[in-house]
């Protein structure tokens, strides 16, 4: 979730536990986000949607308090795209800047900007001649230097990796998730690595990608318990994603069950046309 176990808010750490409690049917795309994206589409466009790729939101329109439509910048022109209602996943911040700060009144302002922390982490691949566990499932090491979780995709999927090999996957958070070292962090991570997988070197293991996730392009949005509400104070103006994730719900399940709860209060107050 991109946040260490002390900025977890404790009551939010026990709702997020009562989500968990009597489901099994947790599950791991092979693919990545690509099957869920493809999905989106096809749903989108059998209703008769469109899907506008490289082309990017430039502004929300607001007017007399209600939102109107977006402007779009693509390679070839301008689009200025009328809307009933307009849903925003960019985050609550990066919205407020779309369609204007004049147009919100001061009281979510101040919330937004209180409470929004977006999530910092790293994100390693390492290659091995033989796998570091022996399950396909996730490792937490609480006890080391960071905290950090490590699997071993290659046991579901063996395609993943290079011909021959294994893949350790972490995903370390950093002592500050408000601001961080990415090249301390990742000596501090190899420290861990030898401590708890000391056949590492033995396999041959290997770095194979190193990457961060901070400021615009964060591990989630907001810190898990720091989210504010989907529906914004300009009327038909919309937030899902990760940084507006209902209580207990957490980085992916959170989104979508945001968009969920927004598509409810949309359906229910306007009428289609």
């Amino acid at each position: 979730m991109g946040m260490n176990i002390h900025e977890f808010p404790a009551g939010e750490f026990i709702k997020v536990l009562q989500s968990f409690r009597g489901r099994s049917d947790f599950l791991i795309p092979k693919n990545g986000l690509k099957d869920i994206i493809d999905a989106l589409e096809k749903v989108i466009k059998d209703n008769k949607g469109k899907v506008l790729t490289v082309t990017k939101a430039k502004k929300i329109v607001v007017e007399d308090g209600v939102a109107q439509g977006v402007v779009a910048e693509s390679k070839r022109e301008t689009l200025e795209i009328k809307a009933t209602v307009v849903i925003s996943n960019v985050g609550p911040k990066k919205t407020i800047e779309l369609a204007g700060a004049e147009n919100f009144d001061k009281g979510y302002l101040k919330e937004v900007a209180e409470k929004i922390r977006p999530g910092v982490g790293m994100d390693y691949l390492f290659t091995t001649d033989k796998p570091l566990l022996d399950f396909s499932g996730t490792l937490y090491t609480i006890d080391a230097r960071r905290t950090e979780g490590w699997s071993v995709p290659t046991l579901m999927w063996a395609e993943h990796a290079p011909k021959g090999k294994h893949l350790l996957h972490t995903m370390p958070v950093p002592e500050s998730t408000i601001t961080y070292n990415p090249r301390k962090e990742f000596g501090i991570l190899l420290q861990d690595l030898k401590d708890e997988f000391p056949k590492f070197e033995e396999y041959g293991g290997k770095l194979l990608l190193r990457r961060n996730f901070c400021g615009e392009w964060p591990v989630t949005r907001s810190w898990q318990g720091y989210d504010v509400t989907q529906k914004t104070p300009v009327e038909n103006l919309y937030n899902v994603g990760d940084g507006v994730k209902p209580s207990g719900w957490i980085v992916g399940s959170g989104s979508a069950e945001s968009a969920r709860i927004a598509a409810q209060d949309i359906k229910a107050r306007i009428k289609p046309q």
